[in-house]
C-alpha cells in the first residue's frame, strides 16, 4: 500500500501484497521502501519538550497565557487534561492553540487535587507534574498522579528525595505516588539526577514563587540542554534566573506574557526527515528552526556533517541531503532523542565505508525510555543485517551481511517496543534496505500522529505488509 495526502489508498505493494487486517490474529506492518526521493519542505509538529514545559509553566502564572503552535500528540494531550484536572482554566482556541489561565500557589491557592492526575506515558509531564503537585500543590489535599505503559517502570528517585527533604510528605511513590504538598525551602537541593527533567520539575515549582529561591544540584545533570531549555522558557514567563557555581537561583512568580507564544517545531522530528533526506537520495529543508533554537537538537546538522552529508542552516531552517559517505563517532551526551536517527544514519555509512564503525556514545539515558532504546536499536539492526554492539552507553553501527546491489534480502519485520523513536529508526533503515517493516507503525502518535502520511508528501514511499502476532 502507498501513503498518499489524501490517506491510504489500497494498493498492493511491490511483490503484489495487498495489506488489509482480516482477522484479530492478523496486523499491518508498515516501512519505507528505497523508491522514492524525499524531496521538499517540511515543518514538524511543534516541540512537545517545549509545549509541556510551557502548559506547565501556564498553569502557575499570574494571568492568561496563549499558546499557538501546539503539537497533536499524546503527550501534550495528557498535559492539557492534567491541567483540567487541577483546577486551570483552558480554552481550545484553534486546533493547536490554547490559553489558559493559571492557579498560582500561594495561602489557599495552587493546583487543586479535584482528581487523579493521570499522566499517559509522558516522562516530562509525569517528572513535573510530581514536583509542581508538592510544592505548588494547595497545602492540607492529597494529590494523586497516575503513569501507564512503560511509564510505570521510569522511577524518579532523586525527585522524590528532593521533595522529601523539601517536606513534602508521600504516601506512595511513583508509580502511583500520592502525596502531600508543602511550600518549598529557601534551598531545594537535587543530588544525581538520572533525568534533567527531575531539575526542570523542580525549577518550574520554584518559579512560581514570589521569593528568590535556590536550586542545588549536586553531580552532573544528564541532557543538560533540555535544562538549559527550560530556564530559557522560565525567562519568557519574567522569571529571574541566576546560575551561581552548583547552584541555580530563582526569583518568580511566573507571569503570563503579553503575546502568545508560538511553539517551534520539533527538532528531534526534523532531524527524522532530514536523515530521510540524506538516505533517500534527496533533499529536505526543516522549517522554522535555526541556530538560535532553544532545542540542543538542532545540532543534527552538525552530526550530520560528521557523516559526510551536505547538512547546514539556511534562511528558512535546517536543510540536508546526500548520502553518508563515512562512518563517524559522536557524543549525543547533550541530545541523546537523536540517537536512533544517527543509528539509521551509521547504517547507511556502513554501505559506504564498511571497513570503519560508527561510535554513537553518552547514551547513558536511553535504557530508562520508553523502551530499552540502545538494546532495541542494536536488536532491530542485527535483525536486518548490520552488525551492532552495546553497551549501557554506546552503541557501535558496522557493516554487516546486507550490502546494496546483491540479492534482495529476505522481509524481516521489526519490533519497536510501542517507541515512537524506535518507529522513525527501523523506518529509516527501510530507505537503504529493502523489505524492512515494523510492528505497531501507529506507536508514532505519541509525538508525530501524521508521520506516515507527512513522509509520504514528501516522496518517500511507504508500504504495508499483513502479518501475524
Amino acid at each position: 500500500m502507498t501513503v498518499g495526502e489524501a490517506g491510504y489508498n489500497p494498493r498492493p505493494a511491490a511483490g503484489g501484497v495487498l495489506a488489509v487486517e482480516t482477522n484479530a490474529t492478523r496486523s499491518l506492518a508498515r516501512g519505507f521502501a528505497p523508491l522514492g526521493v524525499p524531496r521538499g519542505d517540511l515543518r514538524a509538529p511543534g516541540s512537545k519538550s517545549l509545549a509541556q514545559r510551557v502548559l506547565l509553566m501556564a498553569s502557575l502564572a499570574q494571568g492568561e497565557t496563549r499558546i499557538a503552535g501546539l503539537p497533536a500528540g499524546d503527550d501534550v494531550r495528557a498535559a492539557k487534561e492534567v491541567l483540567r484536572a487541577v483546577g486551570c482554566e483552558l480554552r481550545e482556541l484553534a486546533p493547536a492553540a490554547v490559553s489558559v489561565v493559571g492557579a498560582p500557589p500561594g495561602p489557599h491557592r495552587g493546583w487543586r487535587a479535584k482528581a487523579p492526575l493521570e499522566l499517559g506515558e509522558s516522562a516530562t509531564l509525569a517528572r513535573c507534574a510530581l514536583g509542581i503537585a508538592g510544592l505548588c500543590g494547595r497545602v492540607g489535599e492529597t494529590f494523586e498522579l497516575r503513569a501507564s505503559g512503560s511509564l510505570v517502570r521510569r522511577k524518579a528517585e532523586a525527585l522524590v528525595a528532593a521533595l522529601a527533604g523539601a517536606g513534602v510528605e508521600f504516601e506512595s511513590r511513583p508509580w502511583p505516588a500520592r502525596l502531600s504538598p508543602m511550600p518549598p525551602p529557601p534551598t531545594v537541593r537535587l543530588a544525581r539526577a538520572s533525568s534533567s527533567q527531575e531539575a526542570t520539575a523542580l525549577a518550574i515549582a520554584l518559579a512560581a514563587w514570589p521569593d528568590e529561591l535556590e536550586l542545588e544540584l549536586e553531580g552532573e545533570l544528564p541532557s543538560a540542554p533540555y535544562f538549559e531549555m527550560t530556564l530559557r522558557v522560565l525567562r519568557q514567563f519574567g522569571v529571574r534566573v541566576e546560575r551561581r557555581g552548583a547552584s541555580v537561583w530563582i526569583r518568580g512568580p511566573l507571569v503570563a506574557p503579553e503575546q502568545p507564544l508560538a511553539i517551534e517545531p520539533d527538532a528531534s522530528l526534523s532531524a527524522v526527515a532530514l536523515a530521510a533526506a540524506c538516505l533517500g537520495g534527496g533533499e529536505v529543508v526543516a522549517l522554522g528552526l535555526g541556530k538560535d533554537s532553544p532545542q540542543g537538537d538542532v545540532r543534527v546538522v552538525e552530526h550530520l556533517r560528521a557523516f559526510g552529508c551536505g547538512a547546514r542552516f539556511d534562511a528558512r531552517g535546517l536543510a540536508a541531503s546526500g548520502f553518508p559517505q563515512n562512518a563517524a563517532s559522536l557524543d549525543l551526551r547533550g541530545e541523546p532523542d537523536l540517537a536512533p536517527v544517527l543509528a539509521a544514519v551509521a547504517a547507511g555509512a556502513a554501505l559506504v565505508d564498511p571497513a570503519h564503525a560508527s561510535r554513537l556514545s553518552g547514551l547513558e539515558t536511553l535504557p530508562g525510555k520508553e523502551s530499552s532504546r540502545i538494546e532495541v536499536l542494536c536488536e532491530g539492526l542485527r535483525a536486518a543485517g548490520w552488525q551492532a554492539e552495546a553497551t549501557a552507553s554506546e552503541l557501535v553501527v558496522r557493516a554487516g551481511t546486507w550490502r546494496a546491489g546483491l540479492e534482495r534480502p529476505a522481509e524481516v519485520v521489526l519490533d519497536p517496543h510501542g517507541d515512537h523513536r524506535m518507529a522513525f529508526a527501523f523506518a529509516l533503515l527501510g530507505l537503504v534496505r529493502p523489505g524492512v517493516f515494523l510492528r505497531e507503525p501507529e506507536c508514532v502518535s505519541k509525538s508525530w500522529p501524521s508521520f506516515w502520511k507527512d513522509l509520504a508528501a514528501l516522496g518517500v514511499r511507504v508500504e504495508e505488509r499483513e502479518v501475524g502476532h
